[in-house]
């Protein structure tokens, strides 16, 4: 299913997938019936290609909601969506990877690299996986950023060197910020959730054109930010105990 996820819309044929599994057609061809079955996965008739179903992101939904963060950050995006008119997107950390937990389109209509709600990117791609590696413990994040070193090739002016310089400069200023570098055109800019005494476990992002990121109004969304990130932290079970390795503090400007 992940490498479905990464196929996207356009999906693959059952040739492609037994090759990038390295398995026999016909054992795909069980695994992939199985999973066809219940909803996982769909098969385009006319072009006979396998892509996630529906029944998948449903049950990404069910889980993000499982840990209270979609409940909880829904207004907040709705709030910077209809002040800004940009669109701003939920992203939470999936293992080595940043997957879209929810967005609210604004009224500028723009496309980003997860593409929909369930999407994923490699952890280090765009600015709302790198605020939240910045804020992991720097042994596991170095972990992340040295497995993912291959993908980054994929993506335009994205190398080792420049996620770890990003990474550094996130975690002074305490937000990240992409001004059209990595897709021509469209900027973003991320904060990320720290719950009390957690790692970062998501970040709050807004995308906009890079004409509408002027000098002026990059401070302002980044206040505006700030201030709906701090009232997620202050929701989300401020009286449990830490469930994760221990992080830095916060550094000033957060």
């Amino acid at each position: 299913m992940k490498f479905l996820g990464g196929a996207g819309q356009t999906g693959a044929n059952m040739a492609v997938i037994a090759e990038a599994m390295g398995l026999k057609q016909s054992t795909a061809h069980r695994i992939v019936s199985a999973l066809e079955r219940h909803g996982l996965i769909e098969r385009e008739r006319k072009t006979r290609r396998y892509r996630l179903g529906l029944a998948l992101f449903a049950l990404g939904a069910t889980a993000a909601d499982g840990t209270g963060l979609r409940k909880v950050a829904r207004p907040a995006l709705m709030r910077l969506s209809a002040a800004t008119g940009d669109s701003v997107f939920l992203m939470a950390r999936a293992g080595f990877n940043t997957v879209c937990v929810d967005r609210q389109q604004g009224t500028y209509v723009i496309d980003s690299l997860t593409g929909h709600i369930g999407g994923q990117i490699p952890m280090g791609v765009g600015p709302a996986s790198q605020a939240i590696l910045a804020f992991l413990p720097r042994a596991e994040a170095d972990v992340i950023i040295t497995t993912n070193a291959p993908l980054y090739d994929h993506y335009s002016h994205l190398s080792v060197a420049r996620v770890r310089e990003a990474v550094a400069t996130i975690r002074k200023q305490g937000y990240a910020v992409d001004q059209g570098e990595l897709v021509a055109g469209i900027s973003a800019i991320a904060i990320p959730i720290l719950p009390p005494k957690r790692d970062a476990i998501a970040a709050l992002a807004v995308n906009l054109t890079s004409a509408r990121l002027t000098p002026d109004r990059l401070p302002q969304l980044v206040d505006m930010l700030k201030q709906e990130v701090r009232e997620i932290e202050a929701s989300l079970n401020p009286l449990d105990e830490p469930h994760f390795g221990g992080v830095e503090a916060p550094l000033e400007g957060r």
